[in-house]
């Protein structure tokens, strides 16, 4: 849930899993480098990735290599909780700008490459959260966006006048 606070973790993972999605070891100088592309060469970015990228290790996500600054992907995490996976398809959408993005782009998002998501649907979300709406167009295509919190409390609040 780091990535609703903190949108600068759930770039790094998704350029970690970006990575991983072409090769089976990424290095510590390959994140660096995307992260650098985005953010602008800046030590303050190189020090924070090394340090994202040591916490995924930490937790159980990477694992070294052979190689001094090479790691490698651990089994992805299962869940079969549907909510789990709605509260995190809720914390990436905060980690965008807009807030918004297709159903199909986050469950194949790849700052989520730790875990094996279960497939779940548009309908199911919009019956199982108040917080995210759900549009359909192009016919099967789903459009998942952050409700905007004074939406949902307008409607139960009264101003004095």
């Amino acid at each position: 849930m780091l990535s609703s606070s903190y949108p600068f973790w759930h770039n790094v993972a998704q350029h970690t899993g970006r990575l991983f999605a072409l090769q089976e070891k990424v290095t510590m100088k390959q994140i660096i480098a995307r992260l650098i592309e985005r953010y602008g060469d800046r030590q303050t970015v190189s020090r924070n990735v090394q340090f994202v990228v040591r916490s995924f290790f930490y937790w159980g996500l990477l694992k070294d290599s052979e190689a001094i600054g090479c790691y490698e992907k651990n089994e992805p995490l299962s869940f079969s909780d549907p909510n789990l996976t709605i509260l995190m398809f809720e914390s990436a959408l905060h980690a965008f700008p807009d807030n918004t993005k297709s159903l199909d782009i986050l469950l194949n998002n790849p700052a989520f490459f730790p875990f094996k998501i279960p497939t779940i649907t548009g309908n199911f979300i919009a019956q199982q959260t108040d917080r995210i709406d759900v549009a359909h167009y192009g016919g099967v295509d789903e459009l998942l966006k952050i409700k905007k919190p004074y939406e949902s409390i307008e409607s139960h609040v009264q101003f004095a006048s």
